[in-house]
C-alpha cells in the first residue's frame, strides 16, 4: 500500500487551516446535508481535524461503501470520505472496519459495531411501498438486515428498532423504491439511513 503523498498531507493541512481561518462562515462552505462517514468517523470535531483526504479508507472498504464527497455536499468536505449506500453497505468486517485500520492519522476512531452506529434508518413514507405508494413489496430491506432492526408491524408498515440499527446502509442498499428498474425513479428510497451523533443528538 502507498505511503501518504507530500501533496496529500498538504492538501489536508490547507483544508485544517482554511476551516480554522474561516470560523463561523465554515458551516455555510460545508453545506447543510449531514454527512454519513465511515465506522468512527461520527465525531465531526476528531474527523474534521484529522482528516487528510488520502481516502485509504474508500480503497481498503471491501463492500465498496465508501465513495468521495463532492462540491455538492459542501466545498469543504470535497473528497472527503462519505457512506454511499446506493452502491454498497457496511459489513463491518466482521467487527473490525478495514477503513479504520486503514486510516493513518486517527480520523476514524475506534468503532464497536454492537454499540456504535453509522447512522440510523428512517422510513419514508411517502416512498416506502409498504406504505401504500404501489400496494406492494417483497420486503427485501427486512432480509438484507442482519441485526434485526426492520419488521413488517400489524397493519403491514415497516419499523425501525433504533436500539438495534446500527446504519450500516443494507437496507437503503436494496430498496426496490427509487432504485434502478423501481416504480417512480424519484431518487428517494423507502429507507434511508440518517447520520447518528450518539446519545440525545441521534
Amino acid at each position: 500500500m502507498e505511503g501518504i503523498t507530500r501533496r496529500t498531507l498538504l492538501e489536508g493541512g490547507a483544508g485544517i487551516v482554511l476551516l480554522a481561518a474561516l470560523g463561523g462562515g465554515a458551516r455555510a462552505l460545508a453545506g447543510d446535508a449531514e454527512l454519513l462517514r465511515p465506522p468512527g468517523g461520527q465525531d465531526d470535531a476528531r474527523f474534521f481535524g484529522n482528516c487528510v483526504r488520502c481516502n485509504r479508507c474508500v480503497g481498503a472498504c471491501p463492500t465498496r461503501a465508501i465513495g468521495y464527497a463532492t462540491v455538492e455536499d459542501g466545498v469543504l468536505n470535497v473528497r472527503q470520505p462519505v457512506m454511499r449506500f446506493r452502491i454498497g453497505w457496511c459489513d463491518m468486517c466482521g467487527g473490525d472496519p478495514r477503513c479504520i485500520a486503514a486510516c493513518p492519522t486517527g480520523a476514524l476512531a475506534p468503532f464497536d459495531p454492537e454499540a456504535d452506529k453509522i447512522g440510523i434508518a428512517v422510513v419514508d413514507e411517502g416512498e416506502c411501498e409498504l406504505f401504500g405508494v404501489s400496494g406492494h413489496c417483497s420486503a427485501p430491506c427486512v432480509d438484507a438486515c442482519e441485526w434485526d432492526a426492520l419488521r413488517i408491524n400489524e397493519q403491514g408498515r415497516l419499523v425501525v428498532d433504533e436500539e438495534r440499527c446500527n446504519g450500516c446502509g443494507a437496507c437503503e442498499n436494496v430498496c426496490v423504491s427509487g432504485s434502478y428498474g423501481g416504480y417512480a425513479a424519484s431518487g428517494k428510497r423507502g429507507v434511508n439511513i440518517k447520520p447518528w451523533k450518539g446519545g440525545d443528538g441521534r
